[in-house]
């Protein structure tokens, strides 16, 4: 497997040392002569480039004679185990694991520009599936996504005895025909296509806190054509599209609703707040979403520690039994005034089997993103640990485009399942991408770029394939060999309107 980055299209200047000050003198007095000196100064300015890096690691499984078995991956249980990310007694990790670690971009054992098989198989047979699960991590600058799927050498390796009474091309080889091949976005980078969540409730925790409804807090913002709204307002039309668009679909999904501000508010302790559901009746939800309000002007403070402790207290006592829990926390703020720690809550949350989705309210690197990452998922962290699983952030100025997008993807990775993006034979897949293959951001989500596609941000995204020979393909396939590449390359979204495919002049 290959990887390609693209440096030439990214930051353009590095500049240093912009500095100015100024000095005046002037004469003034009477038979004298007095010098004023005046020095003002903006100094010691600096603008450092970013990068744009695009690094992999990966996990390849092959179920074939000896049942199922792990063929190959990096970085390795011991390069991991040398750079401390991990425990010598901690055993073999499942793939999910592996992802939460949030491996950071100077990981040793990513693949960073060099070519390298995932595996080589010798002797496959009908009935024989493999996966290979390559998690793409983009440092530092949102980014565009290509793919490359390129098949080639599909070898006939001359004719044995019953391949030849059913094969009359010895220079043309059966065996990409007739691999069946599907690729999908795998958003919990499980190895597995997650089609639908099965029973699950979920609980929207919304911020209320003044910040979220008030112009002097920051609580107004653009509608997205040129008037202005409010956070919550976008929020509540949001939520009220999600409501619509799970009850539209099959899946066995309830909604409710919990509201925080400050300490005095959480939940329906002091109105306006709300707790409500998680109810399987469209019209209650709607009801509730439309009821939501800020706290009364003059009310500061942001619980987030306390909301998380007393929602998912309230989501565990009215969640259907069986069903899996789900906490959307929405919120534009940090911590204030609340004597909750924000992360030991979280943890204590996961820990019971409550799912946390983390919708950030701040402009990229503002508030505390790392908090709110290590906060979401499953996984209990440690602080830093996060790598941004289940965490999703806009800036206010974008919310009212990217706020439905979010809700878009929870309702894909959450209700629905995860997207498949294709589905074939391998050489199938050698003619739909080994042009290039633009990947979308949509299922993954991140944020709109100059152009208005969506970028992925910074940080762990999965794309995986499944490869199954079917058992009826009989003895046409006897000594062929193909050889394939994936090949996956990166384009700075930031002044890059425009995503040209990297791979067209290649």
């Amino acid at each position: 497997m290959t990887e390609k980055k693209t440096y030439d299209i990214t930051r353009r200047t590095v500049l240093a040392g912009l500095g100015t000050a100024g000095i005046a003198a002037a004469g003034a007095g009477l038979g004298t002569t007095a010098l004023f000196n005046d020095r003002e100064g903006f100094v010691g300015n600096s603008l450092a480039a970013g990068r744009l890096d695009l690094q992999l690691d990966y996990k390849a499984t092959y179920d074939g004679p000896n049942g199922l078995e792990m063929i190959g991956q990096a970085p390795t249980e011991q390069q991991l185990i040398d750079q401390g990310l991990v425990g010598m007694a901690e055993g073999p990790m499942t793939w999910e694991e592996r992802a939460d670690l949030g491996f950071a971009c100077d990981t040793e054992g990513f693949i960073d520009g060099d070519a390298m098989p995932v595996f080589e198989l010798d002797d496959v047979k009908p009935g024989d599936c493999g996966e290979v699960t390559v998690s793409l991590h983009i440092c530092d600058n949102p980014a565009y996504l290509w793919m490359r799927g390129s098949v080639y050498d599909d070898l006939d390796n001359g004719l044995t005895e019953p391949e030849g009474e059913v094969d009359d091309t010895p220079d043309v080889g059966e065996l990409a025909e007739n691999i069946d091949v599907t690729l999908w976005y795998d958003e919990d980078c499980s190895n597995t296509i997650t089609e639908g969540v099965g029973t699950s409730d979920i609980l929207v925790v919304q911020d209320v806190s003044g910040s979220m409804e008030y112009d002097q807090y920051g609580g107004e913002i653009s509608d997205g054509q040129g008037g202005t709204t409010t956070k919550l307002a976008v929020a509540k039309d949001a939520m009220g599209d999600f409501a619509t668009i799970v009850f539209d679909e099959t899946a066995d999904t309830e909604v409710g609703v919990f509201t925080f501000g400050n300490e005095d508010y959480i939940g329906d302790a002091q109105a306006p707040g709300i707790a409500f559901g998680p109810s399987g009746t469209e019209a209650d939800v709607q009801n509730a979403i439309g009821n939501i309000q800020a706290v009364p002007q003059g009310v500061t403070g942001t619980a987030l520690g306390l909301a998380v402790q007393e929602g998912d207290d309230y989501l565990s006592a009215n969640a259907r039994t069986g069903a899996q829990k789900i906490m959307i926390l929405l919120t534009d703020g940090e911590q204030f005034a609340s004597s909750v720690d924000e992360l030991q809550a979280a943890n204590d949350a996961k820990a019971g089997g409550t799912r946390i989705i983390v919708i950030d309210i701040n402009d990229p690197g503002d508030g505390e993103p790392q908090l709110l990452r290590d906060m979401a998922g499953t996984t209990v962290n440690n602080p830093g640990d996060g790598d941004g699983t289940d965490y999703y952030n806009t800036s206010a100025d974008d919310l009212a485009v990217v706020l439905p997008v979010i809700y878009q993807s929870i309702i894909e990775s959450v209700v629905v399942g995860e997207v498949v993006f294709f589905e074939g034979t391998l050489a199938e897949l050698n003619d739909a991408a080994s042009g290039g293959l633009k990947l979308e951001a949509l299922p993954l989500l991140a944020q709109a770029s100059d152009g208005d596609e969506y970028c992925f941000l910074p940080g762990t995204h999965c794309v995986a394939m499944e490869w199954c020979i079917p058992r009826e393909v009989g003895n046409e396939i006897q000594t062929d060999s193909v050889t394939f590449d994936l090949e996956f390359a990166a384009i700075q979204c930031r002044h890059n309107g425009e995503n040209a495919n990297p791979f067209g002049a290649a």
